[in-house]
């Protein structure tokens, strides 16, 4: 296995999972019948540096188990497991005991899984008296193995191309508006303003080195709800901050709220996430009208929503060079919803009694990055949680394993819909390295 947390697509093979029963030291015969709540702390972890097994690997999970009092405590660790979408494969319990202030390291007793995927361990512990404590990690096993069939409808490719046409024959109207900044900066700020699909004006922040020159572009665009701000990074980048509709100052399809992403869902016509992708390919067209812009070194980066706009944006315009792609959502509709529920699909059913699941995916396989992915022809770049539970990594997975252009991703082991800090400036110094900067 190797050693560092980026993986470029080449292994194989089914794993396996864990061994070695139970192993526990400083034990005793004396039992106790009364034993706080709150005593003993546990943790779980795997034998891995990110959590994901290629190879017919062995997961050794465990969990270790700590008494924090000097008493005696006899305990039952329940394990189990189960698919990423709650489906239960095994459970066992077996019981146990620690000495006073002891630690126990426990082992998840050997499992063949049934294939590639992730998979939920679940530890709980259980006190004579009643007192639980519970612990879970979510593991991966060859993630580059798993795939879902695409499910494009017979006017999947007509739909797009007269979406893009009905983009192209609305004026855009760019406005730049130079912006006053205090203190020294590294760049001069722009507000952007310009005419996206269905008339809607979308703005965004335009940040251009104050030497004259051509310099390679980075787009940023929107996490759900995200209001995209200058960053005032480089002085040898343009940097554009771009905010789709409904986001940042761009103008409404009708009230913001945490339901947008339902709107329209009845007709692929009206659909949300319609215009929103074509908003990207507008700020695309605006930085391709600029004289300082590098067209041949445009990158597109975004996280959680903004990672499925990245994967839509390069599928849909070839005029990318670099997608990155973190924790995205939009990908693989049906597996999705196997995984999690939103309380804004039950709200959407209950106002749209004739629509059924059937509906509601032929209208999102429209929007699925899945089903976009092999249109893909510029390097791409994912990140992923992999205790993310709000855009599940398999259902990233199904679309990144359709692309065919050259790619790797990164996986952060406890990670739940997040990167950690040190991630964003490894990203920002992987595109400077690609697009030749250093």
């Amino acid at each position: 296995m190797k050693n560092t947390d980026k993986r470029i697509l080449s292994k194989s093979a089914i794993c396996f999972i864990v061994l070695m029963s139970f192993f526990y030291f400083n034990l005793t015969a004396q039992e106790l019948s009364d034993i706080p709540k709150g005593k003993l702390t546990i943790n779980m972890d795997v034998n891995d540096n990110d959590g994901v097994f290629y190879n017919e690997q062995l997961v050794q999970t465990f969990l270790e188990i700590k008494n924090n009092t000097d008493e005696i405590i006899s305990i039952q660790i329940e394990w189990s497991i189960l698919t990423d979408d709650w489906r239960s494969l095994m459970k066992i319990t077996i019981p146990s005991r620690l000495e006073g202030k002891a630690k126990l390291k426990a082992y998840c007793p050997l499992f063949k899984f049934p294939g590639p995927g992730f998979y939920r361990f679940s530890g709980t512990v259980t006190s004579q008296t009643g007192d639980t404590y519970h612990a879970t990690k979510v593991i991966g096993i060859d993630p580059e193995k798993i795939s879902m069939p695409l499910n494009p409808q017979p006017d999947f490719d007509t739909f797009w191309e007269s979406s893009l046409k009905e983009l192209e024959a609305i004026t855009p109207n760019y406005k730049v508006i130079p912006q006053k900044r205090e203190g020294n900066t590294k760049t001069n700020l722009f507000k952007v303003e310009m005419k996206s699909f269905g008339g809607l004006t979308v703005r965004g922040w335009l940040e251009v080195p104050q030497k004259k020159g051509i310099y390679p572009v980075l787009l940023r665009v929107p996490g759900y709800q995200q209001n995209m701000k200058p960053i005032d990074k480089y002085d040898d980048m343009i940097v554009f901050s771009f905010n789709t509709r409904d986001h940042g100052e761009s103008d409404n399809t009708g009230e913001r709220s945490y339901a947008m992403w339902v709107r329209g869902l009845d007709n692929k016509e009206n659909y949300y996430y319609r215009g929103i992708y074509l908003d990207c390919i507008r700020a695309v067209d605006f930085l391709m009208s600029r004289k300082d812009v590098d067209t041949n070194r445009i990158a597109i980066w975004g996280g959680s929503q903004g990672g499925g706009l990245s994967f839509s944006t390069a599928a849909l315009d070839q005029r990318i060079d670099l997608c990155i792609a973190d924790i995205p959502f939009l990908c693989e509709w049906q597996k999705y919803f196997e995984i999690t529920h939103w309380d804004e699909i039950d709200a959407w059913f209950e106002k749209h009694p004739e629509q059924t699941w059937q509906s509601l995916l032929q209208t999102l396989s429209y929007f699925d990055t899945k089903n976009m992915a092999n249109r893909i022809t510029c390097p791409v770049s994912m990140g992923i949680g992999l205790q993310d539970d709000v855009c599940p990594p398999a259902t990233s997975f199904v679309t990144y394993n359709y692309i065919n252009s050259p790619k790797e991703y990164t996986i952060y082991k406890n990670e739940t819909h997040s990167q950690p800090e040190s991630h964003y400036e490894n990203r920002f110094l992987m595109l400077r390295k690609i697009f030749g900067m250093e």
